[in-house]
């Protein structure tokens, strides 16, 4: 089957909806390539999608992003304020206001795998580096987390986390990797690309964000 990759969400609902309106599930395996919470208005309402479609699209998969890492941490009382601080006041209290359970969202978010490949495609959050840790998720040069550069790997390699500024999807033909992470929760775009099982482009869609995703 084809791929359609999207990247990261960030609580961009409306946003996240417009887009699956060009998956086509007969024929597309969808692959996205995590950060669904945080920034944006509505983590509970994304995360309640995702987890209708994997159930209802059992091949779909979601990827555990940095932010899904760090919601863990929390979650596991390993102390990770820097989530509670900066992101999970407001993201739990929308779960209080949704009536949405994040303590079974949270066991979800703890079975998403880090990457999805087969012989000719690689889809990570951060992308593989050069680093001897690439595959480590808990490693700041691993797959989850590092800015160092992508590594040409022999597949094509699809990965989000760095938002690029101009809202566009990129791709670098030196390491033959395409970057998705346009921006969502910036008020750019949220990007969905359509690859052939062997890495070939077929198609791409650009969705401007909904300004109530982001917007107070």
């Amino acid at each position: 089957m084809d791929l359609f990759i999207i990247g990261d969400i960030h609580g961009c609902y409306y946003t996240f909806k417009a887009l699956l309106e060009f998956w086509e599930p007969q024929k597309e395996i969808l692959v996205q390539v995590g950060d669904m919470i945080d920034r944006g208005n509505f983590t509970p309402q994304v995360v309640k999608l995702c987890r209708e479609i994997e159930k209802e699209h059992p091949s779909s998969v979601f990827l555990k992003g940095n932010h899904e890492w760090l919601a863990l941490q929390y979650y596991n009382k390993d102390k990770e304020e820097r989530w509670y601080d900066k992101y999970g006041k407001k993201v739990l209290w929308d779960y209080v206001l949704n009536e949405r359970n994040f303590e079974e969202d949270a066991e979800w978010m703890k079975t998403l795998r880090t990457h999805w490949e087969n012989e000719h495609v690689m889809i990570s959050h951060a992308g593989i580096s050069v680093s001897p840790f690439a595959m480590d998720p808990d490693h700041y040069s691993g797959l989850l987390w590092h800015r160092l550069g992508i590594k040409n790997i022999g597949k094509v390699q699809v990965y989000g986390h760095t938002p690029i500024k101009n809202g566009k999807f990129e791709f670098d033909k030196n390491t033959n990797s395409y970057n998705i992470d346009t921006g969502a929760y910036l008020g750019h775009s949220l990007t969905g690309i359509k690859l052939s099982s062997s890495g070939k482009l077929l198609d791409a869609f650009n969705i401007p964000t909904v300004e109530k995703d982001i917007k107070n």
